[in-house]
């Protein structure tokens, strides 16, 4: 960064902190950096705020990259103070459009043509305009077909890039001079937040997350939800085409005639929303992050479009089952078990005091109604971060991610249908999260797994023995009861490891018979039974060795 400009940027930064009278909550060396002189120049106006709405409001001045730290920020109640989470959900993304002028050229060197060579229409005017990106509706010369143009705007990788460097900048001095580090980690929050802008500069990564949800969604069962199909040739990082959806937003259906509103059946919506939201994160393990009713058309026949898959999220086998043992706890009423569950998908996986936090979960479980259907989710969740940050229990940002999209779909499933209980899809994921976790495939594939890490054991366990037993002998390894074993004796401990190994194999394999026999379970199966047998029969054999001896 030009020291011009990050002088430049910081001078305003600190005139914005200033004026909405944030300077004294910032260690002085903060302060110095930003300039800031006279810290008691406050408006009266703002004087009246409480100090959360001072930093939303200081964070909307601020620009593009604050307010999409604060959104960010907004989701996690686990690592800041959930007052704070829930004023940064304010935030507003009201950036206006870029003249067309400056559009225009970025299309053009992109798709290395003039814009009328590619579409025979292209209205000049956005449809949409966010930070980063603004929509356009176009027709393509070549076939007609109807699409939509998305471009980044001009200059904004350069506001960020300065916008960053500063906030990382921040956030090692908050690390070494913040009464608050030990609590929050400054630093992880600024690299989480760097990994999450660099991927929506990059729309080429919006469109590799949509291309790979029309694969998942690929199937028959799935004809009534749609993706837009991308123009490969018309894509880069700068700008996306692809094909347009219409239909209904979810402010509009309420305008819409009884007859008309019929047809879209908003009932049948609700279920498929959840067996949507399902399969992202039990089959699939890849979600749509941002599911709010912005990025979701609704059309006759209970059919869904889903838009913008720009942020998206992938959960591993370990996380999706520590989310079934989740919504279990929370079923049976389990407050230990889901105070051990949290632990595990904690970052830090400890807490100081394990018996307060169960304590603790304990008075939130209790205080659910009876009819666990009833809860609402996104005030069950900001009760858990509120915990979650007093016992410094951190989660991964895939996981935040997913709650995100849980709470944003209950939302919406709420809207379309009052009566809409998230806590019985929640069960249902749960359930089928176990019986996924439990099913002849899994089985067969965690078995393979460690029976192939049995037959390396097998290979290399004897072999390390006898190093070890080798070095015990001629005084490599010292220990309090020297304990030496003639050839022989190594040779037959070698032996019993081995015929102890395979043996396991063996019963192993012949259980696995019972559950798998179908192909290509079967053939798997078969083969580690016979190379079982083969490496038990195999220590029966005499070697020179032992003969020898």
């Amino acid at each position: 960064m030009a020291p011009f400009k990050r002088l430049r940027r910081l001078s305003e930064l600190g005139s914005i902190i200033a004026k909405y009278g944030l300077a004294p909550f910032l260690p002085k060396i903060l302060a110095s950096m930003f300039k800031i002189e006279n810290v008691d120049q406050i408006e009266r106006n703002i004087k009246d705020l409480s100090i959360e709405e001072r930093i939303r409001l200081a964070f909307e001045e601020m620009g593009t990259t604050f307010i999409k730290l604060g959104q960010l920020l907004s989701l996690r109640g686990d690592i800041i103070p959930i007052s704070m989470a829930k004023e940064f959900q304010k935030l507003q993304d009201n950036v206006g459009a870029k003249p067309f002028e400056h559009i225009k050229p970025i299309i053009e060197s992109e798709l290395d043509v003039s814009i009328e060579e590619v579409f025979s229409d292209f209205n000049d005017k956005p449809i949409a305009s966010a930070s980063i990106s603004q929509v356009y509706s176009a027709k393509l010369k070549n076939g007609g077909r109807d699409v939509v143009v998305k471009v980044r705007k001009p200059g904004i990788v350069k506001t960020i890039e300065v916008d960053m460097e500063i906030i990382l900048w921040v956030a090692d001095i908050l690390h070494r001079h913040s009464n608050h580090s030990k609590q929050i980690n400054f630093r992880g929050i600024a690299e989480e937040f760097f990994f999450t802008m660099r991927e929506e500069l990059d729309l080429l990564i919006e469109k590799t997350n949509t291309q790979k949800f029309i694969s998942n969604f690929s199937g028959e069962e799935w004809s009534w939800l749609k993706f837009p199909e991308m123009i490969d040739d018309y894509c880069t990082g700068k700008v996306l085409v692809m094909e347009k959806l219409s239909g209904y937003k979810l402010y509009e259906l309420n305008e819409l005639d009884p007859v008309k509103k019929a047809e879209i059946k908003i009932k049948e919506i609700s279920d498929k929303g959840s067996r949507l939201l399902l399969k992202m994160i039990l089959h699939d393990g890849f979600f749509h992050a941002d599911l709010h009713a912005g990025n979701i058309f609704f059309l006759e026949g209970g059919n869904i479009s889903i838009i913008d898959c720009g942020m998206c999220s992938k959960i591993d086998r370990y996380l999706k089952d520590r989310i079934a043992d989740m919504f279990i706890a929370f079923a049976s009423r389990d407050y230990e078990k889901l105070a051990t569950v949290y632990i595990d998908m904690s970052e830090s996986g400890s807490v100081s005091n394990k018996k307060e936090f169960v304590r603790d979960i304990r008075k939130i479980v209790e205080s659910l109604p009876e009819n666990i259907s009833g809860v609402n989710t996104a005030e069950l969740i900001q009760r858990i971060s509120t915990l979650l940050f007093k016992h410094k229990l951190k989660f991964p940002r895939e996981l935040t991610q997913l709650f995100r999209s849980l709470t944003m779909l209950e939302g919406l499933c709420r809207e379309l249908d009052p009566d809409f209980e998230f806590f019985s899809v929640a069960e249902r994921l749960s359930n089928e999260l176990i019986i996924h976790r439990y099913s002849p495939e899994r089985v067969a594939a965690e078995l393979f797994s460690l029976l192939m890490k049995l037959i390396d054991t097998t290979k290399t366990l004897p072999g390390n023995i006898s190093d070890i037993i080798d070095k015990i002998e001629d005084g490599t390894l010292q220990h309090r009861f020297l304990v030496l074993f003639r050839k022989s004796e190594r040779a037959f401990f070698s032996k019993m490891v081995s015929r102890f190994c395979s043996a396991f194999m063996l019963a192993g394999s012949l259980i696995a018979f019972g559950s798998m026999k179908e192909p290509p379970y079967c053939y798997i199966v078969w083969t580690v039974f016979f190379l079982s047998l083969f490496t038990f029969l195999l220590t029966f054999k005499k070697g020179k060795e032992d003969d020898n001896e």
